[in-house]
């Protein structure tokens, strides 16, 4: 691999968003719990352990019955319709009795959506506003790639990062394709108006998906990994091979890097 001063100026910066960017201000369990027990399901048949063991099998079925948000099922479902039935799924797993949650899902849906569509479930991590201001200022493009539907939206306004990105965000449910498909890699930069290639760097969390996907993709990756801090659904796998692979542990990492480039 060729030194940071030998290589171009960058020309984009592509950002994964959940633990890259941001990450829940609690564990995802304890929001779905507490949502739940607030819309009054009844406390003793569900714990945030349970809803934490319920939600992938839950996510997994849901998803095999209406893949891509059920987007292109008959009748053909709204993201947030499809939510509910994550929601709905998971409780259900989690211990809650059906006619308990066809009673309250109507109250808890709703909530936990809200929740997760505003700082109230999220927070970005301290430098994250300040890199995207810097970014800006250095006339740098960004914009987010993730395997998210349009929901994230909200959530990336109410965090303040949708108004700091130069293009809006390449989104699984628009281009029908998800990381670590070089796809969606290709739709992302195409809407960014910049060519794959040396120069535009793609920053994210996951091993797999974000760094191995982009430079399969043809883009420059580096995975992100934060002493200490990621999500409880972050994907870890005991034992990962990180030789040869462009670790940062701070989003400063990439203005550094940029900094550095652009003075060769």
């Amino acid at each position: 691999m060729s030194s940071t001063s030998a290589k171009k100026p960058v020309r984009l910066v592509l950002f994964d968003v959940f633990d890259t960017l941001c990450t829940p201000k609690l564990p995802i369990h304890e929001q779905y719990y507490d949502e739940a027990i607030k819309g009054g399901l009844s406390p003793g048949t569900i714990t945030p352990l349970s809803v934490r063991s319920a939600f992938k099998p839950a996510f997994r079925a849901v998803n095999a019955d209406w893949p891509l948000y059920g987007k292109h099922t008959h009748p053909a479902l709204t993201p947030e319709e499809w939510w509910t039935k994550i929601i709905y799924q998971t409780l259900l797993e989690a211990g809650a009795s059906s006619s308990e949650l066809n009673e309250k899902i109507g109250m808890i849906g709703p909530a936990l959506m809200s929740r997760f569509e505003s700082d109230k479930g999220y927070k970005n991590f301290p430098e994250t506003i300040d890199c995207l201001k810097e970014l800006r200022r250095l006339e740098i493009k960004t914009s987010i790639i993730s395997n998210a539907d349009p929901r994230i939206l909200k959530t990336l306004d109410s965090l303040d990062i949708l108004p700091l990105l130069t293009y809006p965000p390449t989104l699984s449910w628009d281009v029908e394709h998800a990381k670590p498909s070089p796809e969606i890699y290709n739709a992302a930069c195409a809407a960014c108006e910049a060519s794959p290639g040396e120069g535009v760097i793609m920053v994210g969390d996951e091993l797999k998906a974000d760094y191995r996907g982009s430079v399969t993709a043809g883009l420059e990756g580096r995975l992100i990994r934060r002493e200490g801090e990621w999500s409880d659904g972050a994907v870890r796998v005991d034992g990962e091979d990180l030789s040869g692979v462009r670790v940062i542990k701070s989003l400063n990492d990439v203005l550094a890097e940029i900094q550095a480039r652009r003075s060769t």
